[in-house]
């Protein structure tokens, strides 16, 4: 998924055209796990995306996706992007 922000019209028109299960942006099928969900990010972290440094970030600092909560780690993210 390229994880691109996309706006709440373009969500409610893509889900008005049956891309429920799908990025709104680049229709690739959204991951059904934790484990699938932070592939897809770390995939992109990768290489160098901001905005996907930024979202691990938040998982890091929450301790989402089956992270352990490491606040200094999500700074170090933060920074990065």
């Amino acid at each position: 998924c390229c994880m691109k922000t996309v706006c709440n019209g373009c969500i409610l028109s893509a889900e008005r055209r049956g891309f429920n299960e799908s990025c709104p942006f680049c229709r690739t099928s959204l991951p059904d796990d934790d484990a699938s969900t932070l592939a897809m990010i770390q995939k992109r972290v990768n290489k160098g995306d901001a905005a996907a440094l930024s979202h691990l970030g938040e998982h890091h600092y929450h301790g989402q996706l089956g992270l352990v909560k490491n606040v200094p780690r999500a700074i170090e993210l933060w920074m990065e992007a």
